[in-house]
């Protein structure tokens, strides 16, 4: 964030001169102050957007200005720095609302990139609080119209619901009423208002993927499932939760949803623990409740654990009252959002907006004013809904069958679409799960265009047509699993064109790999998988690479990223050759933060990016290099491992430097930045059927889980008993030998 204004307190002037010099250069605005008072007095007048101040500043410390912003400014960042670095100091400084802390000596490129960080994260806050404030403006009791009786006893009903922050709502009401409105504003206008509020649409969510996005997941829960993940019952605690159309989810999430509304806890998916939560749970749906539960569509115990507080929205034809109101209010809103004057409304249109019957309620009119604004349409001519992308025919006997007119305009719509789901639910102006609902519904999996999906091998008519080629790519290694299964016509539609899939690429993918769908809802990310564009990284048909890369996963990523551009080179620290994964440290699909760098737990330098702690300036080679060798490069942090070295016997890897052949230097998979379990980084050097052998195996393993007898809380591994880097006793043993023979027979 270029430009921003940096406050800098320290009693030490070179470091003030030298730090207002470098961030100067860096395109930063500096100011400086000697001490807590001259810091205080320019924060008053200047305003700055980020401090930065020492922690031993004489009589009044850093942490005496840090509490005395905090106070005044708490939007305002402060990070810490002294050379006096301990965790008492460190945890103070966290605890009082510090945006980070960092020690003396100042690598100036690590320095950079904290400021950065910090600068950028409070920038979100400020524009998360504005949006916060925004939409409290908007979703209000006050924005609502209320001019007949019954949406004015609606809302009365709604502010007493508002005034307690517990207990759950259920509003019903036609679509396009104003359902999520009415919610939105029942929880800006509660306790919980500055808690979090997230919405669901149970039919704008495949099945599959709905129960995880409620209740999250566990690492490994499915295929994909790389990291825990938080569901919206879990993000949500302490606020509220809104889930509309609740009269759609499917059956077997209602017993689910049921116990998170009972008892407040739920178990993610794969997990086995209980999570517990303070939610609030707002339901709206435009169905017959009552008549789903006698038809056994919809649970009885939920049916009555929702409907605790209801509030019924009568549709517009029924509350004629509130229909020119309302066109006054949403085209005042019109005319700011589009930058236009607001238009006349003629007493005609008026008339003809209280005779119309609005089918669609307050988002049909909302529609048919945005339309009469941009066309500069004077007056209004009712629509009629449209039957579909083709006239439906008759029923035989010359009645009309609703079921059979369905069925024929989805049929219609597909081969319009050449059996794209996707095109299809777009042409018919409805969602793809309510398409697939449909096709359930008439039996029409196998309207695909125009080849049926068929089984494998012989019995695919694009196999049968293609024999020659498909038997090659299926001797090819890496094939890709539907080509290794002859499963032609699960990816190709036509036999005669090659080129005509039955899907687009995106759902075509994710038809086969679903949890790539909760990718997608990432706020970054990576443009070719944004553009559902899967053969620009993968081979449809196979590949020696992992994961079906197309190349080497370093040459594919240089073939849109080129190392030597300026912006890349300056952001990997002059390294201007891509030579290895580049997947060690950006997601490929789609991530949490800029750039897409990998989430999880990063050993410090790697997660504050100072890749300049470990890394030398590069080469003419342009590769990146260690400054020192691991074990120089590692003691600048891990000093106290240098005196290791003099003990009698010292484990070879750490004797020869090579801390790199146990841990891994850039990410916390495991404690001690481990590479793998214990046993499965000894048994690289050591016989894997040692243990077979060893004392350890009359305890437990790792690899049986069984719990160290002495601890509950540790099971044992090698490190039980041998120190991993330098010991006194033969064989790196932490106790003296023949300890456990004081208790065990040999």
């Amino acid at each position: 964030m270029k430009g921003a204004k940096i406050l800098i307190v320290d009693d030490e002037e070179l470091i003030r001169w030298s730090l207002s010099e470098e961030l100067a250069a860096a395109g930063y605005r500096t100011l400086s102050a000697e001490n807590v008072d001259e810091g205080l007095a320019l924060v008053e007048k200047e305003t700055p957007d980020l401090i930065l101040t020492d922690l031993r500043l004489g009589r009044r410390t850093g942490l005496d200005l840090l509490k005395e912003v905090r106070r005044g400014h708490p939007a305002t960042p402060v990070i810490l720095m002294t050379a006096f670095a301990d965790l008492s100091s460190a945890v103070s400084a966290l605890r009082e609302g510090a945006a980070d802390y960092i020690s003396k000596p100042l690598q100036l490129g690590g320095l950079k990139i904290t400021l950065e960080r910090v600068l950028e994260t409070a920038q979100l806050r400020t524009r998360l609080a504005e949006t916060h404030r925004k939409r409290r403006d908007k979703y209000n009791f006050d924005s609502i119209v209320c001019a007949s009786p019954s949406m004015a006893e609606a809302l009365a009903m709604a502010r007493k619901i508002a005034a307690s922050p517990q207990g759950n709502v259920l509003i019903l009401g036609e679509s396009g009423c104003g359902k999520d409105r009415l919610a939105r504003a029942i929880h800006y206008e509660s306790a919980r208002a500055h808690q979090p509020l997230l919405e669901v649409n149970a039919t704008a969510i495949p099945e599959h993927l709905l129960e995880s996005e409620l209740f999250g997941y566990e690492k490994g829960a499915f295929t994909g499932a790389q990291a825990r993940k938080k569901g919206i019952f879990e993000s949500a605690d302490g606020g509220t939760v809104f889930l509309n159309e609740i009269g759609h989810m499917p059956a077997g999430l209602q017993a689910k949803v049921l116990r998170v509304l009972e008892d407040k806890t739920f178990m993610r998916v794969g997990g086995t623990e209980d999570v517990v939560v303070d939610v609030r749970v707002l339901a709206a749906t435009n169905e017959d409740l009552e008549k789903a539960v006698a038809e056994g569509r919809f649970r009885t115990d939920l049916y009555y654990r929702i409907n605790v507080l209801t509030i019924r929205l009568a549709p517009l034809r029924e509350r004629r009252e509130d229909i020119l109101p309302l066109a006054e209010l949403i085209l005042g809103r019109l005319c700011r959002e589009l930058g236009r004057p607001r238009p006349p409304l003629s007493e005609e249109t008026l008339a003809a907006f209280r005779e119309h019957d609005w089918p669609g309620n307050v988002r049909e009119l909302r529609n048919t004013l945005e339309r009469m604004l941009i066309l500069g349409e004077s007056g209004f001519q009712p629509r009629r809904a449209p039957a579909g992308p083709a006239a439906a025919p008759a029923a035989p006997d010359g009645s009309l069958n609703l079921e059979e007119m369905e069925k024929a305009m989805v049929k219609e719509a597909l081969t319009r679409t050449n059996g794209s789901h996707q095109k299809a639910a777009q042409v018919l102006g409805i969602g793809r799960d309510a398409l697939r609902r449909r096709l359930e519904k008439f039996g029409g999996a196998g309207w695909f265009g125009p080849v049926k999906k068929a089984e494998a091998g012989e019995g695919d008519a694009f196999f049968a047509a293609h024999k020659e080629k498909a038997a090659e790519l299926m001797k090819a290694e890496g094939a890709h699993k539907p080509v290794l299964e002859g499963r032609c016509a699960a990816c190709h539609a036509d036999p005669k064109d090659a080129k005509k899939l039955a899907a687009e690429y995106k759902p075509l993918c994710l038809s086969c790999h679903p949890a790539r769908e909760a990718s997608l809802k990432k706020p970054f990310l990576h443009q070719p998988f944004a553009d559902g564009d899967c053969s620009t990284c993968h081979d449809p048909h196979g590949s020696k690479e992992g994961r079906l890369l197309n190349q080497p996963a370093k040459d594919l990523c240089a073939g849109c990223h080129t190392a030597s551009d300026e912006a890349l080179k300056k952001a990997h620290f002059g390294i201007t050759e891509l030579s290895g994964s580049c997947a060690a440290c950006h997601d490929p699909h789609g991530g949490d933060k800029p750039k897409l760098i990998a989430g999880g737990k990063p050993h410090v330098p790697f997660g504050s990016r100072s890749c300049d702690m470990c890394h030398a300036p590069t080469g003419a080679d342009g590769k990146a290099a260690l400054k020192d060798t691991p074990e120089g490069t590692c003691f600048a942090c891990h000093s106290d491992f240098r005196k290791k070295g003099a003990e009698a016997v010292v484990h070879p890897p750490f004797a020869a430097g090579d801390c790199v052949s146990c841990h891994d230097p850039h990410t916390r998979r495991r404690d001690a930045l481990m590479k793998d379990s214990f046993d499965a980084v000894c048994f690289v050097c050591h016989e894997a059927g040692l243990k077979d052998n060893h004392p350890i195996a009359g305890h437990s393993t790792t690899k049986e889980g069984k719990a160290d007898p002495r601890r509950k809380d540790k099971t044992f591994n090698c490190a039980s008993c041998h120190d991993p880097h330098a010991g006194a006793e033969t064989k790196l043993l932490t106790f003296k030998p023949g300890a456990c023979e004081a208790c065990h027979e040999k």
